[in-house]
């Protein structure tokens, strides 16, 4: 069997300055791919992200884009300057998302409604759509980090798990339009993985220690999941060796979807 990853191809990888996104880069070089563009708004956490890489495979070149993504202007520097650097784009990962404070779902502000939306589905359905016309060019493919709160809700995350089901029926719904066009579409639904998100969500890091305690028995592996066990999934799907998947929502999470405390 060959290479993965032919050794022009190029990755975009949103959310990339650390968690998933960046594991998900390390992964990629590893494997044998060597352009990337990587996305954030922390300018340490991308350089980061490069020297992981790096001590994987020496022969990168990185466009790094610095901004919000929910601003138009990020989402086409992202393509532009992917463009003009490679010529190319072969891999779409939309890795970056978020949640806002674990409350019930009316005491939250329909603010904070829109923002979830707009961070968690909105930049994946533009940046997909300016994306698709080099995709389709080369027969590319996305695969759009999700999670299993998509298919499995959890209180007081209400918004989160709507804009990750919507997430989820967008990856549904592009794989059946573009597979024409060779293009393939794949989800990711993660478990319990302690990136930040959750703390950045507002929940107290003693409350976060105690999710991954409870881990032990929530989850049949015993434990909560790492980083790296997810890029896992991602670059799998990204590759050649899965050239027969597509649409298809991939769960990755130790176990917990299975679990009833009843």
């Amino acid at each position: 069997m060959g290479p993965a990853f032919e050794p022009h191809q190029v990755a975009i990888v949103t959310g990339s300055s650390s968690g998933i996104g960046a594991a998900t880069v390390v992964k990629l070089a590893q494997k044998g791919v060597n352009k990337f563009c990587i996305t954030g708004r922390n300018v340490d956490g991308l350089e980061r992200t490069k020297k992981m890489a790096a001590e994987v495979n020496q022969s990168l070149e990185f466009v790094s884009v610095i901004g919000d993504l929910t601003q138009q202007e990020t989402m086409e520097k992202i393509v532009e300057e992917t463009m003009n650097k490679f010529g190319r784009i072969d891999i779409l990962v939309n890795n970056a998302g978020w949640a806002f404070e674990v409350i019930p779902i009316f005491d939250h502000t329909i603010e904070n409604y829109d923002k979830t939306m707009e961070m968690n589905v909105r930049t994946v359905v533009v940046l997909t759509k300016l994306c698709l016309p080099f995709l389709r060019k080369s027969k590319g493919n996305i695969v759009t980090t999700s999670s299993v709160a998509s298919v499995r809700c959890l209180e007081n995350f209400a918004f989160y798990c709507m804009s990750k089901a919507a997430v989820d029926m967008f990856t549904k719904c592009m794989a059946l339009e573009e597979g024409k066009n060779g293009i393939r579409i794949n989800s990711v639904l993660p478990g319990f993985v302690d990136t930040g998100i959750h703390v950045r969500a507002g929940m107290d890091r003693a409350v976060v220690e105690q999710v991954i305690e409870n881990c032990a028995t929530t989850h049949p592996v015993g434990r909560g999941g790492t980083a790296e066990e997810i890029a896992n999934m991602i670059v799998f799907l990204a590759s050649k060796e899965a050239t027969f998947i597509t649409g298809s929502l991939n769960v990755v999470d130790g176990g917990v979807d299975c679990y009833n405390p009843l």
